[in-house]
């Protein structure tokens, strides 16, 4: 089964990337997808380079937000404005050129086939470039601790490189979680887990940022942790989680 690209929407969260944005939608122009940015009024001026670089691209959308609110935030609006816009498949995406696009092409080709695409790290193929050992050492603590917890065969629980389906978006109840950061990530591939929906893991090579500063901070690793434990609980209980 193939989908047409234009059915594709990919979203991305900004908060102070306006070194990249200029070279990135010169990069995903070369792809038949609509992008929509996800602006959280970046104090750089990022907003304001997204919305004249629309004027004249059609493909590019800016959702322009009044306050800094979180990642998970700005997916769920950016999932909601592409819903209502009609758009099929909805792929997560940074714009600090982290994810690559030899890899962005690889998640479009398969992305019809299953509900959830999951770049992943932590599969055959997969890995990063460009991260010291401890930066290492707690992404892969956190998808491992996060397998045992949740019992869950996912190898890349946290990755922020994936592709929806509408139809998983909307059988998950995305619109209801309420984390952000990695227990975002972990939240939304919980609940694909839980309603049985079809998830691949598809290898990708994940590169340290090129410039500007990591959004990582201790809040969102605690965040993950009470997520985790929590929702481990629930899992080993057999208990209802959504």
């Amino acid at each position: 089964m193939t989908s047409s690209p234009d059915s594709h929407l990919v979203v991305i969260p900004t908060y102070n990337e306006i070194d990249n944005i200029s070279d990135f939608v010169s990069e995903i122009s070369k792809f038949n997808v609509s992008v929509l940015f996800v602006d959280d009024n970046s104090p750089d001026g990022t907003g304001e380079l997204i919305s004249k670089i629309s004027e004249s691209n059609p493909k590019i959308k800016i959702l322009n937000r009044p306050s800094k609110q979180g990642l998970g935030s700005a997916y769920r609006d950016g999932f909601g404005w592409g819903i209502e816009k009609g758009y099929e498949f909805f792929i997560e995406m940074d714009a600090d050129f982290s994810h690559r696009f030899d890899d962005l092409k690889k998640i479009i080709e398969v992305s019809s086939n299953f509900d959830l695409i999951i770049g992943s790290r932590y599969v055959s193929g997969g890995g990063s470039q460009g991260w010291d050992f401890k930066r290492k050492l707690l992404s892969s603590t956190a998808n491992s601790t996060s397998r045992i917890l949740l019992r869950s065969q996912v190898n890349d629980m946290t990755s922020g490189f994936r592709c929806y389906s509408k139809k998983s978006l909307n059988e998950i109840k995305y619109h209801q979680t309420q984390s952000d950061g990695y227990a975002f990530q972990i939240e939304m591939t919980l609940r694909c887990v839980e309603k049985k929906l079809s998830i691949k893991e598809v290898p990708i090579i994940f590169n340290e940022r090129r410039v500007g500063k990591s959004k990582m901070s201790k809040k969102i690793i605690v965040e993950a942790l009470i997520f985790l434990f929590n929702n481990g609980i629930k899992r080993w209980l057999n208990l209802k989680i959504i």
